[in-house]
């Protein structure tokens, strides 16, 4: 069968079409057109859009050979005599009918699972109303659902990203990564043919970056040795409190901190005042490597996407898998000895394990650990000449286990030099610093039972971490950045322990703002 281009009524055309579609291609046509057609209703019946297309004067000829070259049909397309290299280069220049949203959206649905489907199904259950959960079979009539709620848009898909991400879909989430550094790049919106359908919401273009301030710091007279950062828990705590389903008002909230990290203009640049926050100095980051990048990683979850990351970021890495107590001290002790880090300008440890509230365990289970206090103490002053004055970080991911008593903790076995000050041995930084300045403490803390749940998944600090820190990098400092780990990870702790999630552990004594190249 041969079709005929050149009628002068598109409808038997369209109608040969339909019926040469099964009835998913035929839904997923339906969907590509859910902004064309505004008023149409999603029932997956391709006729039926078509007859409303050409009633209002919208069906032609390249509108139906783009949607058959979305769905990879080019057997139909070889038919009617369409050359599926020229459309391929007319989308690139961003000529097509179909929004980039929606193409997202149906990339991501042949991507998934049976099983991947039903996870987002069982997380957004209480997204949706009851009533409509029963008709929904397939991601695309998920999405349908969530589009009348209001909870996604073009411009808004972080429902869906954090999906993704709690489900372990890395790959799907950094596709929508990409589609809003298209959007950003293309300015406003995509400027298609001048008769194509206007079906792409404006993305809007970052203003020019200028950095967070470092925080508001406040005294915690429980740690002596590092300053907590606010980071906006009692908000965050707010927001979680009365419900595990976000409202729509919560859910704009949350929208606007992302477009706030997006976006880093502070309040008081937006004002005018030009007081010590903006004048504050950057730390040096122009080392080849950046810096050393040290994993232990004693759950065996997280060190390779961790790994990826901090490569990516030009960073040497030293990756350490399932040591045991003793054999985590000598690797710390080993590690901030070496040579190299002088001619390095930062210093990063992440650490994964069992623990308690103020300690790690390692692989042996046993208490008492070794305490976060011991773990910087290698890294301080004159245990670590070679760091003095730069930034080292620290970011752990701790598994509390139920534990004795405390109390008897042991003692570091590094001597204790706090409080004094001590001159960098490094030229680049020729400055007498505290021995206790330019540290970075962030932990998160989860119940053990989360990994029985979900043994083989990445924990959610250290996703939402490496997602903000290779998407964010350019544009905040690392303080301002955790705010948003922080909101991430509390959301995603909320899907997997089905309890109230625990704000991140943040504090830090940085005396000016990081911000990766």
């Amino acid at each position: 069968m041969m079709f005929n281009q050149r009628d002068k009524d598109i409808r038997p055309l369209a109608l040969q079409i339909a019926d040469e579609l099964s009835q998913a291609e035929s839904a997923i046509l339906v969907f590509l057109c859910l902004d064309v057609v505004k008023d149409y209703s999603a029932t997956g019946e391709v006729k039926d859009l078509f007859e409303l297309l050409s009633k209002q004067n919208l069906l032609r000829f390249e509108l139906l050979a783009e949607l058959l070259y979305r769905i990879k049909r080019f057997d139909i397309l070889k038919k009617m005599k369409a050359d599926p290299v020229s459309f391929e280069r007319s989308l690139k220049d961003g000529h097509g009918y179909i929004s980039l949203y929606r193409q997202l959206l149906v990339d991501i649905s042949e991507n998934l699972s049976q099983e991947d489907l039903q996870s987002i199904f069982f997380i957004l259950r209480c997204q949706i109303p009851k009533s409509h959960q029963e008709a929904m079979k397939t991601f695309l009539d998920l999405i349908v659902e969530l589009e009348k709620l209001t909870k996604i848009d073009a411009n808004n898909l972080e429902v869906v990203e954090q999906c993704l991400q709690t489900i372990g879909r890395i790959d799907l989430s950094k596709m929508i990564l990409k589609y809003k550094q298209k959007g950003e790049s293309l300015g406003a919106h995509s400027v298609g043919r001048s008769d194509a359908y206007q079906n792409v919401i404006p993305i809007p273009v970052p203003h020019q970056e200028r950095g967070i301030g470092a925080g508001h710091l406040e005294r915690n007279r429980q740690v002596s040795t590092l300053l907590p950062v606010c980071v906006g828990n009692d908000q965050l705590l707010r927001q979680h409190v009365h419900s595990n389903c976000p409202t729509s008002s919560e859910v704009s909230s949350e929208e606007h901190r992302s477009e706030i990290l997006r976006n880093p203009v502070s309040e008081a640049a937006a004002t005018g005042y030009t007081g010590p926050q903006n004048r504050l100095e950057t730390y040096r980051v122009q080392s080849t490597p950046l810096g050393l990048c040290l994993i232990i990683d004693c759950i065996g979850t997280d060190a390779e996407l961790l790994k990826t990351t901090f490569e990516a970021l030009r960073f040497r890495v030293l990756l350490h898998l399932c040591v045991a107590l003793d054999e985590m001290k000598q690797i710390l002790r080993d590690t901030a000895q070496r040579e190299d880090l002088a001619a390095l300008d930062c210093f990063v440890c992440c650490i994964v394990s069992r623990g308690t509230v103020d300690s790690v365990l390692a692989i042996d289970g046993i208490c008492p650990g070794l305490t976060f206090e011991q773990i910087q103490e290698y890294f301080k002053g004159q245990g670590c000449r070679a760091l003095l004055g730069k930034p080292r970080l620290f970011f752990v991911q701790d598994f509390l286990t139920p534990t004795a008593d405390a109390d008897n903790l042991l003692e570091t076995d590094t001597a204790r030099r706090n409080g004094g000050e001590v001159q960098a041995d490094s030229r680049a930084w020729e400055e007498v610093v505290p021995q206790e300045a330019d540290i970075l403490w962030s932990c998160c803390r989860v119940p053990e039972h989360v990994l029985v749940q979900a043994p083989q998944q990445v924990s959610s600090f250290m996703q939402a971490l490496t997602d903000c820190l290779l998407q964010h990098q350019h544009k905040c400092d690392v303080v301002s950045m955790l705010t948003e780990v922080n909101r991430q990870t509390m959301l995603r702790n909320r899907f997997l322990a089905r309890e109230e999630p625990t704000p991140l552990v943040l504090r830090h004594t940085l005396r000016k703002k990081l911000i990766f190249p």
